[in-house]
């Protein structure tokens, strides 16, 4: 849990913050959007961060296999001090003191920043609710944060009603539609990989499979050459089969297949509530307020599932 000071805190050291939109006039507006440029900035940061520890455990995790089976099946026995090295470092990189919580602070950050967004643009559109009146009872009592930070604006209310069908709907409707095409490739990618992985491993076992009953029926090969053979195969397995942790590893912390889901999600509702806005011709208050509650709805979701990729390895 993250607390308000500590946003704050990192909010004042925040030199160089987004924005909503451009040349922005309206006193409340421009709080909001300082606001929002803050939690957006650091929610990058971290997630930066966090990243970079599950992509250095991914790639740490996987040599420590491949090493070990060079050091078991070719007898180069000097790797088993690589070996340690690596286990050591893993540790380490693991282990490591998190004092910023880099994966708490991710996700809150962004989660506070999508509010905040969706409050800018109920403020644009003259509407006098408040986000924090609709807020889902999962974001209140597992993000606090988000909360304390909207209930202390100075106002939420705007001199002037202005339409937000183009910077608001219609923006996001493309940014989610980019976005699902991005995370769709990454997962047809990632699922490649997993294939590719998968028919190396099961060709190099009937290779196996193929060696030992020759040995069997005609014993071909000395002795000395069978050994080779056998760590050369034993190798080629361990070799997919770290490949497969890595993937695992990796990829598997990116949530890719409920990122593609959440995106189509998030897209066909601004789509839904585009349409209407267009065949009415009217920006209705109701759907506003219907496409706002839904939105949080959905940031609360992605929370619940990131929450899940917290760094963590497996070496077999």
């Amino acid at each position: 849990m993250i607390y308000k000071s500590e946003f704050d805190k990192e909010r004042k050291e925040c030199n160089e913050p987004t924005h909503i939109e451009e040349d922005i006039s309206d006193p409340t507006l421009i709080e909001i959007d300082e606001l929002y440029g803050a939690a957006d900035v650091l929610s990058m940061k971290h997630a930066d961060r966090h990243h970079e520890k599950i992509r250095n455990i991914s790639l740490i995790a996987p040599l420590i296999v491949f090493f070990f089976l060079l050091y078991e099946a070719a007898a180069q026995h000097w790797l088993i001090f690589v070996v340690t090295a690596l286990i050591i470092l893993l540790y380490f990189v693991y282990r490591q003191p998190n004092k910023e919580n880099a994966h708490e602070k991710y996700l809150e950050y962004r989660v506070l920043a999508e509010a905040l967004r969706i409050q800018y643009f109920i403020s644009k559109a003259g509407i006098k609710k408040k986000v924090i009146e609709i807020l889902p009872w999962f974001t209140e009592i597992r993000i606090p944060l988000v909360k304390n930070v909207l209930s202390e604006l100075s106002s939420t209310e705007t001199d002037k009603k202005e339409p937000i069908l183009d910077c608001w709907i219609r923006d996001q409707m493309k940014y989610h539609d980019n976005a699902h095409k991005r995370a769709l490739k990454q997962l047809e990618k990632n699922e490649l990989y997993e294939k590719i992985s998968l028919i190396a491993t099961i060709i190099f076992y009937i290779i196996a499979l193929i060696f030992e009953i020759t040995m069997i029926l005609y014993a071909p090969f000395e002795v000395e050459t069978a050994h080779w053979v056998r760590a050369g195969l034993k190798i080629g397995v361990g070799t997919a089969t770290a490949i497969t942790i890595f993937l695992s590893n990796y990829y598997g912390k990116m949530s890719l297949s409920s990122k593609v889901d959440e995106h189509l999600r998030m897209y066909w509702l601004y789509q839904k509530v585009e349409t209407k806005i267009r065949q009415t011709k009217e920006e209705d208050e109701d759907e506003i307020i219907y496409l706002a509650e839904q939105c949080l709805i959905e940031n609360a979701s992605w929370y619940s599932h990131q929450k899940k990729n917290t760094p963590d390895f497996a070496v077999e």
